[in-house]
């Protein structure tokens, strides 16, 4: 790009087309220093953004800023791009915020034309009405900058370095920030600092520091466990700013006034080009006619009725200018067709077009006569005024020549003067120069030896570096090995006592089962296989691990959940008999009974549970038994027998059919 940054540069954007791989846009880039012009048919979004950072413009314009992104949300990617662009670039939608205007009225002003199905033309339309003051601007970032430092990973879940290392962290934290502070304070730069306090330092810091991000020469970043972002503070919601246009204020205007209630002015220039139009209930004479001084000094004042207001009357003896009055007052169908061209927002300000232009149509023949007549160097506008005023062209040209003569003498007169006192300041400068050379030589020489004896020292003191160095690294290197070998051993040593802790769980384990067995052994107790609940999950796993055997004993620890199914996959196994604690489900108690597999409640047969093991009192144990089959055996039986009888009756039907 052959652009310096420091150029004036305007950017003006249109959205070209869209696809599945996102938008593109058209750019026309006006440098307003070089003056020229660069045309980008279509660029993604990405080049866009990389585009505007590498130029920084100070405008970029457009017609519609939601084009840079549908989602009005502050998390859509319209706000997205926002907090891309420099903060030097004003962003200035064309059309107005909330009042907008079309494109097409607003470029008739500068009497643009352009093609509306071409993106290029209208990105360029959009650039030259920014440069001319047209348009709002996008107000969405504050005058803040929030600098938040924090840590740039998470602690984790713990260990036995969990403390030492957020100490650590914390510090590095707190570090950063009294760094941060302290380049903030030397650079002049007002802010507001809120911590949060961690074990040994800081867990974040966050700066609300009053300056934009550009002037603010702290980058964001991550540097070992802390990291630092710098972002701009956003507005709660996207505003529109109107703009103030710059006003070039013209030697000889066309003016149109329609006073009353509602007063409208229209001011044209020479060319018959639209400079303003405005109307206002509340502006007085004096400030209608203050806002046409503020444009340039009226040739023309025009009306669109005859006899002319006296309002109309007021304005043209300010300013000493000529009255056109139409020669009958102008039709309504007249003015619209005059004024329609340029837009209008109300009736008043049509009235007011329509007499400027009235006025300019009326001389618009004699204006082309002088354009033909006029050579060039000569102040067209000029000639124009001069043969309005009465004056024929030739003289008015004639005039012109002599009066750019006499000034062309004086200028070349004192421009002589002007270069004969150059000369000799010029001349005054060479021999200040010389001398000032013969100086600096003296003084380089003097620089030549110093730089000299600077070298030699500096050889001197790196030999003695070097040495100094591999003694420290000898030493530095010894000490790491020794803290590393100290950190193993250290953890070693938590190892031992861990295995030391377990092995004392282990070996008291091992006791309380020779106690069990002791007690297997000599009848006094039986021991019960633990399963922590009622469901086959649990049951396969106490299966896989200790084994399940034909006549073992089984104790639930909760026996809520248990149904018909898992029943019988323990009664598959061949358990004796089944003791739990809790409540069990009827279901899978009266399965219990129906398959002949005694179960009983903890409290009702005293059990002594400990973690992993369970013992049963055996007399009180086979006492329960036998009162059980008393009990249920009976009952079990008869649903026996008549499960019999209902298979045989089942296969006689089966015979009968087979015979049928």
């Amino acid at each position: 790009m052959a652009e310096k940054l420091s150029d004036r540069l305007i950017l003006g954007v249109d959205l070209a087309r869209r696809s599945r791989h996102g938008r593109f846009y058209a750019v026309v880039l006006l440098n307003e220093t070089m003056g020229t012009v660069e045309y980008f048919p279509s660029i993604s979004k990405f080049k866009l953004i990389r585009l505007i950072k590498h130029l920084k413009p100070e405008i970029l314009a457009t017609d519609n800023i939601y084009e840079f992104g549908d989602d009005r949300r502050r998390s859509g990617s319209l706000v997205e791009f926002l907090r891309e662009l420099p903060s030097n670039t004003r962003l200035i939608q064309v059309t107005g915020g909330v009042r907008q205007q079309p494109l097409t009225r607003l470029a008739k002003r500068l009497n643009l034309t352009f093609n509306r199905l071409n993106p290029v033309d209208e990105a360029n339309a959009c650039a030259l009405l920014a440069r001319e003051g047209f348009g709002d601007e996008v107000l969405f970032r504050k005058d803040k900058t929030q600098i938040k430092v924090s840590r740039a990973r998470s602690l984790g879940k713990g260990g036995w370095s969990q403390k030492r290392y957020g100490r650590k962290v914390h510090t590095a934290v707190k570090k950063r920030a009294g760094e941060i502070r302290d380049l903030l304070e030397e650079a002049g730069l007002s802010y507001e600092l809120r911590t949060k306090k961690g074990f040994g330092g800081y867990v974040n810091a966050v700066f609300l520091v009053d300056a934009a991000k550009d002037n603010i020469h702290i980058p964001s970043g991550r540097n070992g466990d802390v990291q630092v972002q710098v972002s701009p503070l956003a507005r709660e919601r996207i505003e529109f700013r109107e703009r103030s246009r710059p006003r070039r204020v013209r030697k000889h205007i066309i003016v149109g006034v329609d006073p009353g209630t509602t007063t409208a002015v229209a001011i044209l220039d020479l060319n018959g080009n639209l400079i303003e139009l405005s109307s206002s209930r509340t502006r007085t004479p004096a400030e209608v006619i203050g806002l046409i001084a503020e444009i340039g000094k009226p040739l023309i004042v025009a009306s669109d009725v005859t006899p002319a207001p006296s309002g109309v009357n007021r304005v043209k003896k300010a300013f000493n200018a000529i009255l056109h009055e139409p020669q009958e007052s102008l039709s309504i169908d007249t003015k619209i067709a005059l004024a329609r061209p340029f837009g209008y927002k109300n009736d008043h300000e049509r009235d007011a077009l329509a007499a400027a232009l009235d006025a300019y149509k009326s001389r618009a023949l004699k204006f082309e006569q002088i354009a033909r007549k006029t050579p060039p160097g000569i102040d067209l506008d000029e000639v124009k005024a001069i043969v309005v005023r009465g004056s024929s062209i030739d003289s008015a040209i004639s005039s012109l020549l002599a009066d750019k003569k006499m000034s062309t003498e004086r200028i070349e007169d004192a421009e002589k003067k002007k270069v004969d006192y150059e000369i000799l300041e010029l001349r005054s400068n060479l021999r200040s120069a010389y001398e000032r050379i013969e100086l600096f030589k003296n003084y380089l020489k003097e620089l030549e030896l110093k730089l000299k004896a600077k070298d030699e020292e500096i050889e001197k003191l790196r030999l003695e570096i070097d040495a100094a160095f591999s003694r420290e690294r000898r030493v530095v290197l010894r000490e790491r090995e020794l803290k590393k070998k100290n950190s193993e051993i250290k953890r070693l040593k938590g190892e031992i006592w861990n295995y030391k802790e377990e092995n004392k769980k282990l070996l008291s384990r091992i006791d309380y089962l020779k106690t069990v067995r002791k007690q297997e052994m000599r009848g006094e107790g039986i021991p019960l296989k633990v399963i922590e609940a009622f469901n086959k999950n649990s049951i396969l796993k106490l299966k896989d691990e200790y084994g399940i055997r034909k006549g073992d004993l089984v104790l639930f620890r909760d026996a809520s959940g248990g149904g018909e199914g898992t029943v019988r996959m323990l009664a598959e196994f061949g358990i004796r008999a089944v003791i739990y604690l809790g409540e069990m489900s009827h279901i899978a108690y009266d399965t219990f009974i129906e398959l002949g597999i005694p179960a009983f409640k903890a409290e009702d047969l005293d059990v002594q549970v400990t973690e992993e093991v369970a013992v049963v009192d055996s007399d009180r144990f086979e006492s329960m038994v036998e009162k059980w089959k008393e009990l249920h055996g009976l009952m079990i039986e008869k649903k026996r027998e008549k499960w019999f009888e209902e298979i045989v009756d089942e296969y006689r039907m089966e015979r009968g059919k087979e015979k049928r």
